[in-house]
């Protein structure tokens, strides 16, 4: 089987998780004898401006040029990554070829995938006027590599009227596959069908887990995108001056991010880095008070033998066993945030329970090629189907 990876999510420079799924399908698949064609779908400046004035979520261009694209590769079936649009999702629907598009982050339901406004909090579905004064204030990804910090509003309607159009187009794909539960019940109540649940995973090898060696205690915040109302920054600080308090002797470290008094900032750092780091912490906290669609560097961190302190939001409770792997308090809640902490800092013999814990749960369910198996399952059935039907017509 030849399976092709594309979309933005596949372009140099990408950040975020997909990127790491993506490493971690292709090795996998790659053991299994599958051939994997990886490429992104990176777009030039007059092309986003071109995305950006139009409120349709189809380009016919860029539906033509995968269509193309498709016929050089041949592939048997496609993994799509997310995307700017749903024209990869059209022009394999045309072209005959089984798609399966990857639902990583909320950028089906949600005009800037987070589901969160900036100073006021959750945000649970969309609407006209939040959405535009939303779009119009907030940050663009740093994926999309533009200089300007924000989108005029005529620009962030058309946005909104995208998300508006995106069931019905993106429905042209064979499946959507959910990262989690909690990511397809938010798919669902936005009205897409066929979805199905394949939840990310980690290699624990690659973490190498390790006891705790003793030493000075280090609280790590393991979030590459400091200083984000959503990931909980402001939380994580008032915690840490709270823990400090009580225990003076306590360290605090902030990946990516300036040393401060109060905590150690790191520059950005590889995954290898990261896994080096995890493994020399004592714990981690992720006070993240929006709906986490996936955090990965919580299943990292497990696999790295350490316990993780969150709040109990989006996909986390799926993650974390409350008091066995780790603990989850409520969204927003700084004073049991701190307790918790605190009680893992002054209990040695419960955090490192914890870790092992944390360490069995991802290698129990949470193994990467477990997870590719279930995608190699998923593009059978899908390559199958295809085969036993007349083909689809193309236009």
């Amino acid at each position: 089987m030849r399976v092709l990876f594309t979309g933005a999510a596949n372009s140099p420079g990408f950040q975020g998780g997909e990127p790491v799924l993506a490493d971690l399908l292709e090795q996998a698949f790659e053991k299994k004898g599958v051939e994997v064609v990886r490429e992104g779908s990176t777009r030039t400046l007059f092309g986003l401006a071109t995305l950006a004035l139009t409120p349709f979520d189809v380009q016919p261009n860029r539906v033509a040029e995968y269509r193309r694209r498709l016929r050089e590769v041949r592939p048997d079936a496609v993994l799509g990554f997310v995307d700017y649009d749903s024209s990869l999702a059209v022009a394999a629907r045309k072209e005959g070829v089984p798609i399966a598009v990857l639902v990583q982050i909320y950028w089906p339901t949600c005009p800037v995938g987070t589901h969160y406004i900036e100073g006021e909090g959750a945000c649970f579905s969309p609407g006209l006027v939040k959405c535009v004064r939303h779009v119009s204030r907030a940050p663009l990804s740093p994926n999309l590599r533009l200089a300007v910090p924000n989108l005029p509003a005529p620009l962030a309607f058309l946005l909104y009227l995208k998300i508006l159009e995106r069931p019905a187009a993106l429905s042209q794909a064979d499946v959507l596959v959910a990262n989690s539960s909690f990511t397809a019940n938010v798919l669902e109540r936005a009205g897409y069908e066929r979805v199905q649940v394949i939840r990310n995973a980690v290699d624990p090898e690659f973490f190498r887990a390790t006891p705790w060696k003793g030493g000075g205690k280090v609280v790590l915040y393991p979030v590459a995108r400091s200083n984000q109302e959503r990931k909980g920054y402001p939380d994580f600080v008032a915690m840490a001056r709270r823990v400090r308090q009580e225990m003076p002797e306590v360290g605090f470290r902030i990946l990516n991010a300036p040393s401060t008094d109060l905590y150690e900032g790191t520059a950005y750092l590889t995954h290898a880095e990261l896994a080096e780091e995890l493994r020399s912490d004592y714990l981690a906290v992720v006070p993240s008070v929006w709906d986490e669609p996936f955090p990965f560097v919580i299943l990292e961190a497990m696999a790295a033998g350490r316990p993780v302190v969150a709040y109990r939001v989006g996909v986390i409770p799926e993650l974390i066993e409350d008091g066995v792997s780790g603990r989850l308090v409520d969204r927003g809640n700084v004073e049991e945030l701190t307790r918790a902490v605190l009680d893992l800092l002054r209990d040695e013999d419960k955090a490192h329970r914890m870790g092992r814990a944390a360490l069995e749960r991802v290698s129990r369910q949470f193994d990467y090629r477990s997870m590719a198996d279930g995608y190699l399952r998923l593009l059978d059935e899908l390559v199958t189907a295809k085969k036993s039907r007349a083909p689809r017509k193309g236009s």
